[in-house]
């Protein structure tokens, strides 16, 4: 619990919609694209890691997924879309960089209630 208190912490998160009363983190729904959704939702947040190892830092990387999946509990989501990206390293003329990863997300909410222009 203290190990998840303390990495929780370096989580980036910008509110983009609303929150909501939070939830137990096994309610909401993991998905790696925008296509497996299933009902209308909306951003409520948007939640980025920091950068791990890409060759050393796979344990890391699926409990950073992890702690993506608690905040976004804690801010009453019902579904998370995670993907992993790479950090772009820019031009490094001779000089070896490890590459590193980062856990990118999008907390989405379902929309109850959904007007479209024919029903106006």
């Amino acid at each position: 619990m203290g190990l998840c208190a303390c990495a929780s912490s370096r989580l980036d998160v910008i509110q983009v919609g609303p929150w909501f009363a939070p939830r137990d983190w096994h309610e909401v729904e993991v998905f790696s694209s925008r296509e497996e959704t299933r009902k209308p939702w909306g951003g409520i947040g948007i939640i980025r890691s920091p950068s791990v190892s890409a060759e050393t830092g796979q344990g890391r990387l699926e409990r950073l997924k992890q702690l993506t999946r608690l905040r976004a509990a804690d801010m009453g989501a019902d579904g998370v879309i995670i993907s992993v990206d790479a950090v772009d390293s820019g031009p490094q003329m001779g000089v070896y960089q490890e590459p590193e990863l980062f856990v990118s997300a999008l907390a989405i909410k379902y929309v109850t209630a959904v007007s479209t222009s024919a029903a106006k």
